[in-house]
């Protein structure tokens, strides 16, 4: 049976239209998920370069409460005596969340006498004296000499505000032309477009502050000058450094869930070392490695440079914009903004401290590619699921059409086979009754014929029924022993009248000395009578079908093949996976007006199953058909039974 065409036309352009959408959904995700993937990496950057720089603004707050209570009074005609740096040092250490930070404090005052210059704050008693140049402070110590000219020369400029000489909150240009730099002015590179020199400077050779507090009046005139410059060198703890203040800042801005998805380092950048040095690194090695490409890195101190990250192949710079404090017309936050930290620069080198990050799976584009992969995966399993989905409803459809298309077949076909019989015995019964048939001679023909059409008509039913009770698993099976020739003899002889009236001849040929099956003997007689009346109707002019008995060895034990053949029209390669199936009826038999109800070889499949076998055929068009029952030997299949 097949689905008329415009059917068939309707089903294909229905399957047509899921593919073509399904197509267009997979095209539009993965569009759509390209520019996710971009839109995130570019995310996940910009969130990397706010961390580092908020990492970056943590240190200097940590380090502002410090510089402001070191930081010389705004009164521009009073000095700082030692005792008061003492007195405020000790202030910011009671109220510090890490006062193990500093690990010395020094007060240098170049002096034109021969008194110390260099004092060093004792905490155990608050109190300063007189100390030696650290031996690891010689360069920082030449630095300052070189770069510190004396400020009582001509000009005798006086400090301004903050306590900084009006003149520094000049350019470097106007610098030149008006008066001398204040000392420690040539220990940063300037621009012409560069803020005013730093309250606060960094040594990051040493990590050691630094800070010029000016004086001036009695305390300079006591030093043996009129104005001059008192350095204060804070020395920093690298250990604070690496194991409370940067861990928690990390953990602060690039932690989740006490995990860093990150690799942090914090590094001095010094091309001519072939090794980095390192304050903090968040993983064992990671610091380490000198050609570590990260993701973005940006300067600890000083004016925030260009942040450097990756994308793709190539390199990205971009600008980090911090206002600069009075900048326009904002007014001044009530909260004083960290100190900015300017570090010394020595002419020889190009060195400097360095906040540097790389994600954990490579690189941001890697992360983001795994992630992306991930879910380009998921979706078009999910499209796949939707395509799976609608093909098996187009399938079951169909299926369901079919059978529904089987079934008034079936039930046009069983009306046929019924009133076939029906029509002989109503035919017969009427003669008698109309007194047409006279002589006993002629009754008994009658009788005989009206008997016949009506076990026709029961085993047919019987059939219908038989089938719907193993359909339904409720037909109970009772296996017992029995030889093979007596199922053999029982079949032909209830099939006998057919084989008659068909004019078949039938030759059996069974092997000797087999072993009894155990099988239900009803049920498996109706297995091959089924296959015997299905040879005869379909044997063609040949008029000739073959039993063969055998036993064969097979796998691990054997089993006996009950083969039936035919010499007739044969199964085409089309038809012959649906042979089987219920209801189902080759056109080339209903072409040739051959009834049958579909019912004869399922119901033998099924009980040739039920006895622990099978039931395979092969068949050649216009040569004939051979179905054969495959029965193991010396088992039990009372496990079978169905209720």
């Amino acid at each position: 049976m097949t689905l008329p065409s415009f059917e068939n036309a309707r089903w294909y352009a229905l399957v047509g239209a899921l593919a073509a959408v399904l197509t267009l959904l997979a095209a539009l995700q993965y569009q759509s998920g390209r520019r996710v993937n971009d839109a995130t990496t570019e995310q996940m950057l910009t969130h990397l370069e706010g961390a580092l720089v908020n990492l970056r603004q943590g240190l200097e707050s940590e380090l502002t409460p410090l510089c402001r209570e070191l930081q010389q009074n705004e009164t521009r005609s009073q000095g700082t005596a030692l005792p008061d740096y003492g007195r405020r040092f000790e202030r910011w250490r009671r109220a510090a969340a890490h006062p193990g930070l500093v690990t010395a404090v020094y007060v240098w005052q170049p002096a034109n006498s021969q008194s110390p210059d260099l004092f060093q704050l004792d905490f155990q008693r608050n109190e300063f004296g007189p100390a030696e140049w650290p031996a690891d402070f010689t360069q920082l110590h030449q630095r300052l000499q070189d770069g510190a000219p004396r400020m009582d020369g001509p000009g005798g400029h006086s400090p301004g505000q903050h306590g900084r000489p009006e003149s520094e909150s000049l350019r470097e240009g106007e610098l030149s032309h008006r008066s001398p730099p204040p000392r420690g002015a040539a220990l940063m590179r300037h621009s012409h477009d560069a803020p005013p020199p730093p309250d606060w400077m960094v040594d990051e050779n040493t990590l050691v502050l630094l800070h010029p507090a000016w004086e001036e009046g009695e305390t300079a005139r006591a030093r043996g000058r009129h104005s001059g410059v008192t350095w204060i060198l804070v020395a920093l703890n690298v250990d604070v450094l690496r194991s409370h203040i940067i861990p928690e800042l990390a953990q602060r801005y690039f932690g989740t869930q006490n995990q860093l998805p990150y690799q942090i380092a914090v590094i001095l950048k010094n091309k001519d070392r072939d090794k980095l040095v390192a304050i903090y690194s968040s993983d064992s090695g990671f610091a380490a490695q000198s050609e570590v490409a990260p993701d973005a890195r940006l300067n600890l101190f000083g004016p925030p440079m260009p942040i450097v990250r990756r994308a793709g192949t190539s390199i990205q710079r971009f600008t980090v914009a911090v206002p600069l404090a009075g900048e326009g017309n904002r007014a001044p936050d009530p909260d004083p903004e960290p100190f900015r930290i300017e570090p010394v620069r020595y002419p020889s080198q190009d060195q400097g401290w360095e906040i540097i990050a790389k994600h954990r799976e490579g690189s941001v584009e890697a992360a983001v590619s795994s992630l992306y992969h991930r879910n380009l995966v998921f979706n078009f399993a999910v499209l796949l699921v939707l395509a799976a989905t609608a093909g098996m409803i187009v399938v079951n459809s169909r299926r369901a059409r079919r059978l529904a298309q089987l079934q008034m077949d079936f039930v046009a076909s069983v009306s046929h086979e019924l009133r076939t019989p029906l029509t002989g015995i109503i035919s017969a019964a009427q003669n008698i009754v109309d007194g047409v048939v006279g002589d006993k001679n002629r009754m008994a023909r009658y009788g005989t014929a009206i008997v016949s059409q009506a076990q026709q008509l029961t085993e047919l039913i019987e059939q219908i029924l038989l089938f719907s009770a193993t359909e339904k698993d409720r037909f109970r099976y009772h296996f017992q022993s029995v030889r093979i020739e007596d199922l053999i003899e029982a079949s032909l002889s209830n099939t006998s009248a057919l084989i008659r009236s068909a004019g078949v001849t039938v030759e059996a040929q069974i092997q000797q000395d087999l072993p009894p099956l155990r099988v239900d003997v009803k049920a498996f007689s109706q297995c091959l009578q089924n296959l015997i009346a299905n040879a005869v109707k379909y044997g063609g002019e040949q008029r000739w079908v073959g039993i063969k008995v055998t036993q064969v060895s097979r796998n691990h034990g054997k089993e006996i093949r009950i083969a039936v053949e035919d010499k007739g029209m044969g199964i085409g390669s089309d038809d012959l996976e649906h042979v089987f199936e219920p209801f189902y009826r080759s056109p080339v038999a209903t072409a040739a007006q051959i009834h049958g109800s579909g019912l004869g070889l399922p119901l033998a499949k099924t009980i040739a199953e039920a006895m622990g076998g099978r039931l395979t055929v092969e068949s050649i068009p216009d040569k004939g058909s051979t179905f054969t029952v495959h029965l193991p030997t010396g088992t039990t299949r009372e496990g079978k039974n169905r209720l």
